[in-house]
């Protein structure tokens, strides 16, 4: 029974080395680059979200964080799997890129709360210094939004072809999800996931793409958050 109790116990003087800490969350972090450069790699025929790109980097520092904290208290690891069933059954996130935010809020408290404040603050200051190589790392920038564009074109006066130079213009990459016919094919309708340049804007690609011949109507249906996935 004491041994039942000694393994149960929240351990609050286990505190890892900070060096340590340190050098497994920036290898973490490396080599979560390198899952993410891996995964768009394996799929050069899709637009992958650069949010889903930005998580697979960033999700290997904050596990890492959370193992450190928990290390091998099970009372510890029950409070984490208590505090994620809550996340996952009782809020709906948009996009993998919050989820791994509300993961290391999680890990920060759960280190706060068994008192190891240091694990804390670096685990935060690295994942901060993380995000901010994220928003420079081409493909993986958080703030980048995929969004879904719906072009409704003439069959038999306007395609795919026609499409392209607005498009160029405009968008950095493009995927065509699907293309379907309407009103016994007399037009077609064609869905793309694009993301846009820098400095390029919905309204300026919707103009351009209207001033094309053939077509009819162009929507932006949503701003897609893990379009492709």
């Amino acid at each position: 029974m004491n041994e039942l109790q000694q393994a149960l116990s929240v351990q609050l003087t286990d505190h890892p080395d900070p060096s340590s800490v340190i050098q497994a969350l920036v290898i973490a972090f490396v080599l979560g680059l390198v899952v993410g450069a891996v995964h768009r790699w394996s799929l050069p025929n899709r637009l992958v979200p650069p949010k889903l790109v930005a998580s697979l980097a960033l999700l290997p520092v904050v596990t890492a964080l959370v193992l450190h904290v928990i290390g091998n208290s099970l009372a510890r690891a029950f409070g984490l799997v208590g505090a994620l069933a809550i996340v996952r059954f009782r809020t709906r996130l948009r996009s993998t890129w919050d989820i791994t935010f509300i993961f290391l809020s999680l890990a920060v408290g759960i280190a706060c709360g068994v008192g190891n404040p240091l694990a804390a603050a670096i685990g935060t200051l690295i994942s901060a210094l993380a995000v901010a190589i994220l928003g420079i790392v081409p493909g993986a920038r958080p703030q980048e939004e995929i969004v879904v564009l719906r072009c409704d074109v003439a069959a038999y006066q306007c395609g795919e072809a026609q499409l392209i130079p607005a498009m160029e213009a405009h968008t950095l990459k493009r995927w065509l999800k699907s293309t379907r016919s309407m009103r016994f094919g007399e037009s077609l309708s064609l869905n793309y996931c694009i993301l846009l340049r820098k400095g390029a804007s919905i309204e300026a690609l919707t103009r351009d793409l209207s001033a094309v011949e053939g077509v009819e109507r162009v929507t932006i249906l949503s701003d897609d958050g893990d379009a492709g996935t």
